[in-house]
């Protein structure tokens, strides 16, 4: 095996994806998914995962065998890695109130726990002040960043199962196919958001029905990632998103 002195080396975005696919492993025991790196960094399209990947791949920090997305393996860790996360902590001080600091365990960031969401139907949340220790590279921007404990199974398809811990940074936009915490009725629900007509086969909600007909063209379908059940359809006004998904840490 070379060492990694002898390696090429990283632009920054590369060395921030290796990061995050090593915090993956690290803390999930599987590497992330395409979809969840290009969540996390906010690429327009698979095709920049894809490219960050193969560099990654011909410079012989990972292995992807057989072509599986899921199946990201670690060659050689990222060079400097400490001197990135500190340099990420000095970054999540300037742009605003840090979260609690965590001298027990280096390298850490503790952000609030606010309670539970529900993949599944709608769930009470945000009522608790815990927090929960993170890796750095999980997060994109700590100061706007906060945890949820998952309560249901609607989004297994998306590897978010039951008692995992989400990671959700606060905005109040998303765009079609983010997974994002919604709250509709004050009850709050994790799924994927898409804005856009509803199909005539299924019949529109009630509230719906009220509406004039040039403001109910466009409904908001909060989609689970579960075969077994179904879409939920609001009008836009019914939804307030409460933040995006950016991370996710599951315990075993």
């Amino acid at each position: 095996m070379k060492k990694s002195s002898l390696l090429p080396s990283l632009t920054e975005k590369e060395m921030n994806v290796l990061l995050f696919i090593e915090a993956s492993l690290a803390e999930r025991g599987l590497s992330p998914s395409y979809q969840e790196i290009k969540d996390h960094f906010g690429f327009a399209s698979f095709n920049s995962v894809q490219n960050y990947l193969k560099q990654l791949l011909h410079k012989g920090y990972i292995a992807i065998p057989s072509n599986q997305k899921r199946a990201i393996q670690i060659l050689h860790s990222a060079n400097s890695v400490q001197q990135v996360v500190q340099n990420r902590r000095a970054q999540a001080t300037v742009r605003g109130p840090a979260p609690k600091a965590t001298p027990e365990r280096e390298g850490l960031l503790s952000l609030p726990l606010l309670g539970k969401v529900a993949a599944g139907a709608p769930l009470e949340s945000f009522t608790n002040d815990e927090f929960v220790d993170v890796p750095p590279s999980l997060v994109r921007n700590a100061s706007k960043t906060f945890a949820l404990r998952v309560s249901g199974s609607s989004m297994v398809g998306d590897g978010i199962h039951d008692g995992d811990i989400i990671l959700v940074q606060k905005q109040a936009q998303a765009g079609n196919g983010e997974i994002v915490v919604a709250s509709v009725e004050n009850e709050s629900t994790v799924k994927r958001y898409f804005l856009r007509s509803k199909p005539s086969a299924e019949p529109a909600p009630k509230a719906s029905r009220q509406m004039e007909p040039e403001a109910s063209s466009k409904m908001v379908e909060l989609r689970p990632a579960n075969p077994s059940m179904q879409s939920m359809w609001y009008p836009p006004d019914q939804v307030h998103i409460q933040g995006v998904l950016v991370g996710l840490i599951r315990k075993f």
